[in-house]
């Protein structure tokens, strides 16, 4: 779940101009904290809440408080485990999947996810690639990265995912080590 949200975001929800969300946060309509850079945030009970307030209609995926988890693997079997491994979870994680890097780029520009657990090796796109490409980007670089992988990893793969993701999951794993970790970040 998407904790805090830009105003440009909350416009865009609202289906107003950024300026009316500047305007309702300055007349005390809409509650948000202003950044060290001057950039103001809404948390997302409090856009919930002005949401329900002022009867403003909103996407179902906005009003699900579940954790939102992508999973990215180009191995259906690995998926499959994975969705089976947290299909008892499935009122507090939100488990969406897909097979290759570049989708998953896609969903993350079209949707919010709290976590992506992803796979190293994977054919167009890497996941070190994908870390790459999501911690680069100031909208996603706060997503956090649980990485699997079944092949070793290079010096630098292994020293730049030490900093910038939460684990490395070798394959083959129970899939109970990896619902623990994620459940863990919930």
């Amino acid at each position: 779940m998407k904790k805090f949200f830009t105003t440009s975001e909350v416009a865009q929800v609202c289906g107003v101009a950024h300026t009316t969300i500047i305007r309702w946060i300055n007349e005390g309509k809409l509650d948000a904290h202003e950044t060290p850079g001057g950039h103001r945030r809404i948390k997302h009970r409090d856009l919930v809440a002005f949401l329900k307030q002022y009867k403003i209609p909103a996407q179902a995926s906005l009003l699900d408080n579940r954790f939102k988890v992508l999973v990215v693997d180009d191995e259906k079997p690995v998926l499959s485990m994975i969705r089976r491994a947290f299909a008892k979870h499935s009122d507090e994680i939100d488990l969406q999947t897909t097979t290759n890097g570049m989708e998953a780029l896609v969903m993350l520009g079209k949707s919010h996810f709290d976590l992506i657990i992803l796979d190293v090796v994977m054919p167009e796109m890497d996941g070190v690639q994908v870390c790459v490409t999501l911690k680069q980007n100031p909208d996603t670089a706060d997503i956090r990265i649980v990485v699997i992988t079944g092949r070793p990893l290079s010096e630098e793969q292994e020293d730049y995912l030490k900093r910038n993701a939460e684990c490395v999951i070798r394959k083959p794993f129970p899939p109970s080590v990896l619902v623990e970790q994620v459940r863990k970040l919930v």
